[in-house]
């Protein structure tokens, strides 16, 4: 069999949420400058795009980076995804780290210290190793606090999030309810389409429990970074130390600093693929299960 494409790609997950990094593929991107890099990514290769993110190859909470050399970093970062994600996500930063460290494909910091350019901008990260420096124990980050504007809760001054507390109707906020939760999340992803994404959360004692949606309902598998921030803004410090999700993953809050609140991530890989497009495939770019 003559196959039309190929593709090989590392997948990773942090806290539930899945990163393809794409290794080989017709992805060629020669700008040196960051942002024209990223516009040429966004204009052009709209079908490799898909066929990477898409059933069968992916899924609908498939995240997709190009890793490229930078001059100013450690490496640089670009971001494709779903037209209902947002542009850019932290756990990114985690998962791009500990597969390029883990695999051998980026020389050792001595002070364990990585620098990603992105288009949003340099992000430093810290690593933690094993005592044998073959794997990646957790990777911190220090992220800005996210600011309440009228009904939104703003991130990084550009993600715009809905933050609402469980109601009534619901009776928690658990796998269990799973059915009754993503119907209340498309509804109100309708209702509050001006946002990136709204949040739903219950206070559990001391921690909190929430639940993400995208714009387009599609609940997130992840307690995110961004929601994390979002729930901290309304509730306050004390009241999020720890945010849990309803998939038994969870984020919580290493430290306080004067610019922001450090996160402590892990990384996994959880495979490393080829993928091919046989000529006479009738649904090559896949397609999405909703």
């Amino acid at each position: 069999m003559n196959y039309h494409k190929s593709f090989q790609t590392i997948d990773t997950q942090v806290v539930g949420e899945a990163f393809r990094i794409v290794v080989q593929s017709p992805i060629v991107i020669n700008q040196e400058n960051i942002v024209e890099a990223a516009n040429a990514l966004n204009r052009q290769f709209e079908n490799t795009k898909q066929i990477l993110l898409n059933e069968p190859r992916g899924h609908r909470g498939m995240n997709g980076c190009i890793i490229l050399p930078s001059a100013v970093a450690s490496f640089r970062l670009l971001f494709f995804q779903h037209a209902a994600s947002t542009d850019f996500k932290y756990e990114a930063l985690v998962a791009t780290t500990t597969a390029l460290i883990e695999l051998g494909t980026i020389g050792m910091s001595d002070n364990d210290i990585y620098t990603i350019e992105t288009v949003k901008g340099i992000y430093e990260v810290n690593v933690q190793l094993s005592e044998k420096k073959d794997a990646v124990l957790s990777v911190h980050m220090i992220v800005k606090p996210a600011l309440v504007e009228d009904e939104f809760v703003v991130v990084d001054g550009e993600r715009r999030y809905i933050v609402l507390e469980k109601p009534q109707q619901l009776k928690a906020l658990v796998l269990d309810e799973l059915a009754d939760i993503s119907t209340w999340g498309v509804n109100a992803s309708t209702k509050y389409s001006a946002a990136d994404g709204v949040i739903l959360y219950e206070k559990v004692g001391s921690e909190v429990r929430s639940v993400t949606f995208e714009r387009d309902g599609y609940i997130l598998r992840s307690p995110s970074v961004d929601s994390t921030l979002a729930l901290i803004a309304v509730l306050g410090d004390g009241a999020v130390r720890k945010n849990n999700s309803i998939f038994y993953s969870c984020i919580e809050i290493a430290g306080k600093h004067e610019v922001g609140y450090e996160l402590a991530l892990t990384g996994y890989i959880t495979g490393i693929h080829q993928f091919v497009v046989d000529r006479e495939d009738p649904l090559q770019q896949g397609f999405v299960i909703v």
